[in-house]
């Protein structure tokens, strides 16, 4: 699961830094291939206003809907669980693009490193290390498929059973 995951997330750093690669590409060797400058002068605060919701408030508030949903489950199957994985490195990736956004229309420089260092923020948060998966599987109490949890013990006969009495001296 950890190495599905990590697949996942490597595609779409992949995609989004070629997609980024082009674009600045084509604006140094197209000079008409710019937008225009009273464009991205306006959208400056939203776009990095949208990379911070897509960066910081995504995943919170996505893991709190999922705890949520999830709450009344004793345990969690594995594939709902990969599944919500996926979801948070998509949010993680789409303040990626909309920082990659901000750059392309050369926003103001303040807005543009502000939405590139909280969109790298989302993107180190969101890597699906074994430390935090192992954290969130006990988080939101993950099956696991490969191996059944003990059964727990019971005495055939409670009365029977001998009772420890503490030595004093």
């Amino acid at each position: 699961m950890e190495q599905h995951l990590k697949r996942i997330y490597l595609q779409w750093l992949t995609a989004v830094a070629l997609l980024w690669t082009g674009g600045r590409m084509a604006q140094h060797f197209m000079p008409g291939f710019r937008p225009p400058p009273h464009a991205s002068v306006s959208c400056g605060p939203v776009v990095f206003i949208l990379t911070v919701v897509c960066a910081l408030a995504g995943p919170i508030l996505y893991r709190t809907l999922f705890a949520h949903n999830k709450r009344a489950c004793a345990h969690i199957s594995t594939a709902a669980f990969v599944r919500f994985e996926r979801h948070l490195i998509l949010i993680g990736m789409a303040a990626l693009g909309i920082a990659m956004a901000a750059d392309m229309l050369a926003v103001p420089s303040f807005y543009r490193s502000g939405a590139l260092l909280t969109a790298f923020y989302a993107a180190y948060c969101v890597f699906p290390s074994r430390k935090r998966l192992m954290l969130d599987r006990r988080l939101y109490r993950v099956a696991t498929e490969h191996r059944k949890p003990p059964a727990p013990v019971v005495h055939p006969n409670p009365v029977t059973r001998p009772v420890r009495v503490p030595r004093t001296r």
